[in-house]
């Protein structure tokens, strides 16, 4: 079960220290940090503070993406106030990831930047479908964006100046794919590329990529994470029988985890931001423990294909 670890104000500049932050993060703990550990102007916060849910609860996350410096899911009808956002998101990505060039060295040199996001809704009682609430306890998997083998490291800030974020948290995964994996619920997928059936796919796949078409790449690794996150959500037994811990992230705190590693959840809570980074297995310390690593043990099989991770 994780532990939370606390990092206080100018402990990171050690260089001593730095080491010691990936291989917590590693074991499965959450770096908690009880103020924003970076300049995040006051006027920047408020101005996200007074943007509104809109009629529709089901409304997505607004999302920046740094590669294109964009933001989707915007309210259209107000492009002064969606710059602002963006203007605020792209700020907010550039301050995480330069303090965490600093705090998890080891890694920046080799990690991917990903998305940044900001989640006015209040996660209490929000109306979702099933695979997509957050109050549920889960481990991360994206969709259409496959991993292979690829860590997900997400950093959260708690900007309500009033309430906290409370989080649960339960088994790692490991424990969840010894518990869950193959026949007990959800199946080890076949190693990739040796039947005709699986080369003519995946051909089919990389000639529609060529041609523009999203198609997503998905390893027997991603199949198996997506199918883990599903499983969870929707077991009834899991989700009221599992051990659990309950977190409170006070306002102004931050937070940092692997959460494709710690099975987490979102009870309550509004006005977070996040961002997200992936961690390729050679820049880890103890790759050993990563969730790709623990599958091919578990089942026996290759879980990534070289070629689509080119691709």
């Amino acid at each position: 079960m994780a532990q939370k670890k606390l990092v206080e104000m100018g402990e990171w500049e050690n260089p001593k220290n730095r080491l010691k932050y990936c291989r917590e993060l590693e074991i499965g703990n959450i770096l908690f940090f009880p103020q924003i550990p970076f300049s995040f102007p006051q006027q920047e916060i408020d101005f996200l503070l007074q943007q509104k849910q809109g009629s529709s609860k089901a409304r997505k996350n607004i999302a920046y993406k740094p590669q294109l410096d964009k933001i989707t899911n915007h309210d259209p009808k107000d492009p002064i106030g969606a710059q602002k956002i963006h203007d605020i998101l792209r700020h907010y990505s550039k301050a995480v990831t330069q303090f965490l060039t600093q705090l998890l060295s080891p890694y920046a040199k080799e990690w991917k930047l990903d998305y940044a996001s900001f989640r006015p809704f209040q996660e209490k009682g929000r109306k979702l479908r099933t695979r997509a609430r957050n109050d549920l306890l889960h481990i991360d998997s994206f969709p259409t964006r496959p991993m292979h083998g690829m860590r997900i490291l997400r950093f959260f800030t708690n900007i309500n100046p009033q309430e906290p974020r409370t989080w649960l948290t339960s088994q790692p995964f490991e424990e969840l794919a010894q518990q869950y994996g193959g026949e007990k619920g959800v199946p080890f997928p076949e190693s990739p590329g040796y039947s005709q059936l699986d080369r003519l796919q995946k051909k089919l796949k990389l000639w529609l990529k060529q041609f523009g078409f999203k198609v997503p790449m998905r390893s027997p690794y991603d199949q198996f994470m997506l199918q883990l996150h599903h499983f969870l959500k929707e077991n009834d037994y899991f989700q009221k029988n599992c051990p659990k811990d309950r977190w409170e992230f006070p306002p102004n705190s931050c937070w940092l985890v692997f959460t494709d590693q710690v099975s987490h959840a979102a009870l309550s809570g509004q006005y977070a931001l996040e961002q997200t980074l992936l961690i390729p297995q050679k820049a880890l310390l103890q790759p050993e423990r990563s969730p790709v690593a623990i599958l091919e043990r578990l089942s026996g099989k290759n879980m990534v294909d070289s070629e689509l991770i080119q691709s």
